[in-house]
C-alpha cells in the first residue's frame, strides 16, 4: 500500500478506500432509513388524513416558539418555497387544525397556532414514532450514545452547510441568553431577536437555533 502521509497518522491508500466504503456505505444505510421511517410516517399519517409535508406543519405550529411561528420559518425548516409552504397548510386551516393568529411583537405578521382539533390530532401523530423508539431501547446503551454522537454530528454538518432546519429549544443556542433579567416574568434574553423570553417560551423550538458555546 501507498502512504499519503508519514508518522504515526499515516493514511495509505488501502485505508483510503476502506473510508470510501464506509461512507458508501452509511450514506446507503441512511438512505434506507429514511425510506423506512417515511414509510412509517406515511403509513401513519395517511388514516389521519394528513400528508408527511402536512403532518411536518402541525408539528412545526404546536412546538415551535410562538414568535417564530412563521410561514416563512415553516418554509425554511421544510425546505420548500414560501408558496409551497402556503399550499401545504392551507387544507389544515380548511379543517380547522391550524389557525393564524396575530403576532405578539410584530403587527405586520401572523404567526400558525394549533386549534383545540390540532392539537388532539398532534398527539395522535406524536404516537406514530413509538416503534421506532422502541427499536431504539433495544440498542445497548453504549451503541445508543455512539449513534447519538454520530447522527448529532451528521446533522451539525447538514445544518452548516444549509442543507437542514434544525429548530431545538433555545438552551445549548449560541444566541440565548439565559437570566439576562433575573426575577422578572420573562428573564431570559435572545441576542439575535433582541427579545426576552419566559421561561415557557424558551423551552419550546426555535428554528433559527445555532449549536455551540455562548462566548464569556
Amino acid at each position: 500500500m501507498v502512504s499519503r502521509a508519514s508518522g504515526s497518522d499515516r493514511l495509505t491508500v488501502g485505508d483510503d478506500r476502506d473510508l470510501a466504503a464506509r461512507r458508501a456505505g452509511i450514506v446507503s444505510a441512511l438512505l434506507r432509513l429514511g425510506r423506512a421511517i417515511d414509510g412509517l410516517l406515511r403509513d401513519g399519517a395517511g388514516p389521519l388524513r394528513l400528508t408527511p409535508a402536512q403532518a411536518e406543519a402541525l408539528r412545526f405550529a404546536g412546538r415551535i416558539r410562538p414568535d417564530m411561528a412563521t410561514v416563512g420559518q415553516l418554509a425554511r425548516v421544510l425546505g420548500v418555497r414560501h408558496a409551497t409552504a402556503v399550499g401545504i397548510l392551507g387544507p389544515l386551516i380548511d379543517r380547522g387544525l391550524i389557525e393564524r393568529r396575530p403576532h405578539p411583537f410584530d403587527g405586520r405578521q401572523r404567526v400558525l397556532a394549533l386549534t383545540p382539533e390540532g392539537a388532539r390530532l398532534l398527539a395522535r401523530l406524536t404516537s406514530l414514532t413509538v416503534s421506532l423508539e422502541t427499536t431504539l431501547d433495544e440498542l445497548e446503551p453504549r451503541t445508543l450514545a455512539q449513534l447519538e454522537l454520530g447522527l448529532g454530528a451528521l446533522v451539525a454538518g447538514l445544518q452548516r452547510s444549509g442543507a437542514l432546519v434544525v429548530a431545538a429549544p433555545c438552551a445549548g443556542c449560541v444566541h440565548f441568553q439565559p437570566d439576562a433579567d433575573p426575577g422578572s416574568p420573562r428573564p431570559h434574553r435572545c441576542a439575535l431577536l433582541q427579545r426576552f423570553l419566559a421561561d415557557a417560551e424558551a423551552r419550546m423550538d426555535c428554528p433559527e437555533h445555532v449549536a455551540g458555546t455562548v462566548p464569556a
